[in-house]
């Protein structure tokens, strides 16, 4: 795993990096580690290889909030925690979707508990290609980038922001397949995406702008899935 540490105290970074070690040297494993002491700079050097990024609100210069913001411009699923001595800022955290927030001075037992909540976070985010045959050849898909899946006549429609892609296939195969990407069936005809799911509106679900409709049979376990990843479980 790479972790990044945004903080301007040299003492802070010190001890999350020991928390860091001791916590993947428990699990028999380790983790890389890079150090920023402003939001600037960790801005400036991004290259999307982060897996998580530990965050101070109150910095000099560019405010962890401000640069949590600008990151979200560039990166909207890498996993965010800030560490904060301030709590009456850690409310500010939900609003660029951060996972959590820490308080310091940071205690080992607390921040345990916090690291297996952001693998888990971590682990929901995984992406990996969808390989597709269409009638005119083999497609890849990211994971990630499918809306939904909707299925009419003996093909399926792979929905992207800016794709549609054919298949015949039946829902059950798209199903299994997309399984560990976190998808949930909105009834017979559509499998969802539930990292774009934007809300629900009466029987329908919002997905990116568009409207789905849920089944009644489907609607209890589509909510129990989507509650449960949002809650990082």
């Amino acid at each position: 795993m790479r972790i990044a540490i945004v903080d301007d105290s040299v003492k802070d970074r010190e001890e999350l990096e020991e928390c860091l070690r001791k916590y993947f040297a428990g699990k028999g494993t380790s983790c890389e580690t890079a150090c920023f002491s402003d939001g600037a700079s960790f801005l400036e050097d991004y290259h999307y290889s982060f897996d998580f990024i530990i965050l101070d609100i109150d910095m000099p210069g560019m405010k962890g909030i401000d640069a949590a913001r600008l990151l979200r411009e560039k990166d909207p699923h890498v996993t965010l925690m800030f560490v904060t001595a301030m709590p009456q800022y850690a409310i500010e955290a939900y609003s660029v979707e951060a996972m959590d927030y820490m308080l310091k001075p940071v205690s080992y037992p607390d921040f345990c508990l916090k690291m297996k909540k952001a693998e888990r976070y971590i682990l929901r985010n995984a992406d990996a290609p969808v390989p597709l045959m269409t009638r005119e050849g083999p497609v890849t898909l990211y994971a990630s980038r499918i809306l939904y899946v909707e299925s009419r006549q003996h093909y399926l429609y792979y929905h992207t922001a800016d794709a549609c892609v054919k298949v015949r296939d039946k829902l059950s195969s798209a199903e299994a397949m997309l399984a560990p990407y976190h998808f949930a069936r909105a009834g017979e005809s559509y499998l969802v995406g539930l990292a774009h799911v934007k809300g629900m509106e009466g029987g329908d679900v919002l997905v990116e702008g568009e409207r789905i409709p849920v089944s009644r049979r489907c609607r209890t376990r589509f909510l129990s899935a989507f509650t449960r990843y949002i809650g990082g479980i």
